[in-house]
């Protein structure tokens, strides 16, 4: 049973504010001063003779199809009034208003509006203030930054967005044929939805990228999953966006490589809904269920996605269900509630990337060595996002619930030590954010602080596994190797500022202080020595101040400059520190550091190309690895340092209505550059494995001519060579794949869509690795695979 203290009581967090609060002293001084500075350097302008107006209402519509748009922020600048547009698109201010006045409307996917407001301007009924749909040189626009929307342009972060219609038109059944469109991004597939993820990182399984759901992580920094995304329903969402590199002052922990956020299915305009039926190779059938109410003050979006695989290779069979319902409601004209429920639940054969032989892989790739392991997964997340415009500035508050729980045989274990991981953890937190806008929005302030408690446990169960030649066909559970309760606590002030001194030129900074702790009680007691040591019960904590700045600047119209830093780091998890394994100390581990320094370009031309450039470097220090010991048993320790250099470029072409184009490139190199391991190995100097060169993805789409509706896209998907162990003695070749997608409206409410994955039937690894006890082992991947959908509207 876990046992949990009244915060205010608890002894953990009355042992940090005693530690830490010189930090907290000084982290409080320096947010008032920089606001204070802020303030004075930025007079604000006086008022001009102006007319009274009772009150200000009308409707923002689109400009071409005359709908009312809700949800945009319209303000009156001088009046330091906010209000929102209703679901009509209707918004209303109560006067008296002071005019002439500046008018700004603002909402995702349209060009901002500004515009000078006289008293004679305003009709007397019917006022339409109309938008503009952004085009693709304004498309990447992103909330995942600074919980807002913005565009890409205004940040100086490497932040790359792919919005609910592509995700729909591409229909993905796995999180890589979406996300690896992106430049600097590779997710491979292991079995079933799950993945391992590389974003200025080689791929691995290290607990180092935060991956959100509309804003909140998917799980607590305590308990990583690297497949947080199959616990996520990725084909209903409205948009994926990644952050490459470190996150910015409002991402916490975890944001080393990247960050990924996928927001939710968002509620439509009107009611309707669909529903998707799939089905493909190898026994894969797939259901997609969206239904959606929409009225004056509440709109409710539900989804549900339910799968099932039997896997290509013997033994991977797989399911999922997952549901979303979202509700929102206006609580006045200047306030909102988003309240947003997900459910997901997985069955996995195996439990991850299922490795075979050279010889296995080249003769028949199905084979499939760990059939009995598996994964397990139930997960729910709660959270209710309030916000309200006051003058000039937004209050939002978010606070949330998440469960999680997973019992997994691991596959990769079975030959040195098999056991069964049985895990569970829940949280309760809060997001609290303040954004103030001064009255002529050059200089922008975001105050915040984010607070959870997330008390978990850990059971292994050793188990005895049978094989008959190479293939384990059964287990006996033996005596428990781990038992605890360990309680991960966090709580992080952070600021976020961006000025804008002169027309061209805007200017960021940004600070988080995380002070983050365990609370670990073991259940078996004090083991010094073997091959599963356990620490005794105690408590460990964590702090850490995170910098951030950057500059954007707007050379010439379309084309920017840009340039950042960027600290972060990483708490161990709770496996890294209380499942001691052999090493010589797990508690004492420190957080894994790193610094982010990039530059690059941004050119976009109207609605017919967009050029991305940007060159980073990354160094990480303190990096935690996990080693496996000659006697088979595991530990995790810190060793030293590595580099991660880079150039990601992104083009986008669109020449003509009927064809479109893309190109992600990447060219990177990851070294070891002071490296010597617990067992004295020394690589230092060498590259790192599973770190390719090269990164390529290329799409071309063709749409039909006339009043024919739908498009047909040929994609090619290049993964480098990389080595296979760090010795830099074993390489993989890398791999070319040819993948075709479609879709086709036969009417107004059908849609059929279509894809053939790995188009050549191509032979290739989705991870080729050197294990020090088993050779050189090949992960395989899908080979030739067809899936076809029908889609109705209604």
């Amino acid at each position: 049973m876990i046992r949990i203290e009244n915060l205010r009581k608890s002894s953990w967090f009355n042992k940090c504010r005693v530690e830490q609060r010189a930090d907290v002293r000084a982290m409080a001084r320096w947010v008032l001063l920089f606001v204070f500075a802020v303030q004075l350097a930025v007079p604000e302008s006086s008022w001009s003779q102006s007319t009274s107006v009772a009150t200000v209402s009308g409707h923002v519509v689109d400009s071409e199809s005359g709908d009312g748009l809700p949800g945009a922020v319209v303000r009156f600048l001088n009046q330091r009034q906010t209000v929102l547009s209703g679901t009509s698109g209707a918004f209303q201010f109560r006067g008296p208003i002071q005019l002439p006045d500046t008018l700004t409307v603002r909402l995702l996917g349209y060009r901002p509006l500004i515009l000078a407001i006289q008293a004679e301007d305003i009709p007397s009924s019917g006022w339409k203030v109309a938008m503009e749909r952004a085009p693709i040189a304004l498309d990447a626009i992103t909330i995942s930054a600074t919980r807002e929307e913005r565009l890409g342009n205004e940040l100086p972060e490497a932040i790359d967005r792919i919005g609910g219609d592509l995700i729909a038109a591409s229909n993905p059944a796995h999180p890589s044929r979406i996300a690896n469109r992106i430049p600097g991004v590779w997710i491979n597939a292991t079995e079933g939805e799950g993945h391992m993820t590389s974003i200025r990182q080689p791929l691995s399984l290290l607990p180092q990228y935060l991956y959100l759901e509309n804003g909140i992580p998917t799980r607590s920094t305590g308990f990583f999953n690297h497949n947080a995304l199959f616990e996520v329903n990725i084909p209903q969402a409205s948009s994926i966006e990644v952050i490459k590199g470190p996150g910015t002052a409002l991402h916490g922990s975890d944001a080393i490589g990247g960050v990924i956020n996928v927001e939710t299915g968002s509620i439509p305009s009107e009611s309707g809904g669909s529903i998707l039926g799939e089905t493909g190779s190898f026994g894969f059938k797939r259901a997609l269920f969206t239904v959606s109410s929409v009225g004056d003050q509440d709109g409710y979006r539900l989804d549900v996605n339910v799968a099932d695989s039997d896997g290509w290779r013997r033994g991977t069979a797989y399911n999922r269900q997952s549901a979303t319902l979202a509700w929102r409601r206006s609580l006045g004209p200047a306030s909102r509630l988003h309240t947003v429920a997900t459910a997901t639940r997985v069955e996995q054969h195996p439990a991850g990337i299922a490795a075979i032989s050279t010889e296995d892989y080249e003769a028949d790739p199905r084979t499939h060595y760990t059939p009995i392991s598996f994964r397990n997964v139930s997960a729910f997340r709660l959270s209710s996002a309030w916000s309200k415009w006051a003058g000039s500035s937004l209050f939002s508050v978010t606070p949330y619930f998440r469960y999680s729980a997973m019992d997994l045989l691991p596959n990769w274990a079975l030959t040195f030590d098999p056991a069964i991981w049985e895990t569970s953890n829940w949280s309760v937190g809060a997001q609290a954010r303040w954004h103030w806008f001064n009255r002529s929005e050059n200089v922008r302030t975001i105050v915040g602080l984010d607070a959870e408690i997330s008390p978990g446990k850990r059971r292994e169960i050793e188990v005895e596994a049978n094989r008959v030649a190479s293939i384990f066909v059964d287990y006996e559970r033996a005596g428990n190797q781990y038992d605890y309760d360990v309680t991960f606590q966090q709580i992080a002030p952070f600021v976020h500022a961006e000025w804008t001194p002169v027309e061209r030129l805007r200017a960021t900074a940004g600070l988080r202080f995380d002070l983050a702790g365990y609370d670990y009680e073991n259940h078996l007691g004090l083991l010094e020595s073997g091959r599963h040591k356990r620490p005794a019960s105690q408590r460990t904590t964590y702090s850490q101040f995170s910098p951030k700045a950057g500059l954007t600047y707007e050379v010439a119209q379309g084309l920017t400059a840009v340039a950042s830093y960027r600290h972060a780091f990483r708490v161990p998890s709770e496996r890294q520190v209380f499942r001691q394994g052999s090493a010589r100390s797990s508690i004492g581990l420190k957080p894994v550091r790193a610094n982010n320094f990039e530059t690059g370009i941004r050119w976009n031309s109207l609605d017919a190309f967009a050029l991305e450039v940007t060159g980073y470097v990354l160094v990480k220090d303190n990096d935690i690895v996990t080693f496996n010991y000659e006697e088979g048993s595991r530990g995790s320790v810190n060793t030293g340092q590595t580099r991660h250099q880079g150039i990601e470029s992104g083009l986008t072409l669109r020449p003509h209505t009927l064809v479109s184009g893309s190109v992600a490139w990447t060219i990177a190199r990851h070294s070891y550059e002071a490296w010597i391991t617990d067992l004295d190995q020394n690589f230092s100097g060498n590259e790192m494995e599973l770190a390719p060169r090269h990164l390529v993805h290329a799409e071309v789409v063709l749409r039909p001519p006339g009043s024919i509706e739908g498009e047909m896209a040929i994609s090619w998907h290049r993964v480098g060579s990389y080595w296979m162990n760090p010795d830099n003695t074993v390489r993989y070749d890398g791999h070319n794949l040819v993948h075709l997608r479609w879709n086709m409206v036969l009417s107004g409410r059908w849609t059929v869509l279509g894809r053939v994955g790995n188009l050549g039937d191509t032979l290739y690894a989705q991870r080729a690795l050197t294990n020090a006890f088993r050779g050189d082992e090949w992960a395989p991947g899908l080979p030739r695979n067809i899936n076809v959908a029908l889609r109705a509207q209604f």
